[in-house]
């Protein structure tokens, strides 16, 4: 139960900036909107509900840099550090897509015969990458929950609290 509420409480907070996201919420939020994402990936596949569905991944990826501000807080960062952050998470999958396309038109180039081996290697070599984006996505959203809050000496954490949690007043 925690597990949802914790990713209700995070979706309510999308545009709230100010406070901190503990190492705890922020994996928590991190597996629930994977585990959304690939329910939403699955559920496009019927056209009637692409088109209403086309719009929550602006939505998730809101919620989630709006999480991934309050957890570079948390361990006494800039927010604005999550600019590069997302750089690297986008543009890593970005680069693995190119080469997903440049090997499948290479593979294509080669399918003069109409081989259904070739078709298979192409097919399977698509899969292999986009799981492998997968991976690499969820590995480096884990890579920014393992450093641990730093409670001294921290700006965005009052200096007589343990834990400053993001709240709905400091929305602003």
């Amino acid at each position: 139960m925690f597990f949802i509420k914790n990713a209700i409480d995070a979706y309510k907070k999308t545009f709230c900036y100010k406070g901190v996201a503990g190492r705890k919420s922020y994996i928590l939020f991190a597996l629930f909107q994977f585990l959304f994402l690939v329910l939403l990936r699955l559920i496009t596949f019927l056209d009637y509900v692409a088109i209403i569905v086309g719009l929550l991944p602006l939505f998730v990826f809101l919620a989630g840099l709006a999480i991934t501000v309050r957890r570079f807080h948390d361990f006494g960062l800039s927010g604005w550090w999550a600019i590069l952050y997302f750089g690297v998470t986008f543009v890593v999958p970005i680069v693995l897509i190119i080469f997903v396309i440049l090997a499948f038109f290479s593979f294509t180039a080669d399918l003069v015969d109409g081989s259904y081996t070739a078709a298979y290697v192409v097919t399977s070599s698509i899969v292999r990458s986009t799981i492998e984006i997968y991976v690499v996505c969820i590995t480096l959203s884990m890579l920014l929950a393992l450093p641990k809050s730093k409670i001294e000496n921290n700006k965005y954490r009052p200096a007589d609290s343990i834990s400053t949690p993001a709240t709905d007043e400091a929305v602003s």
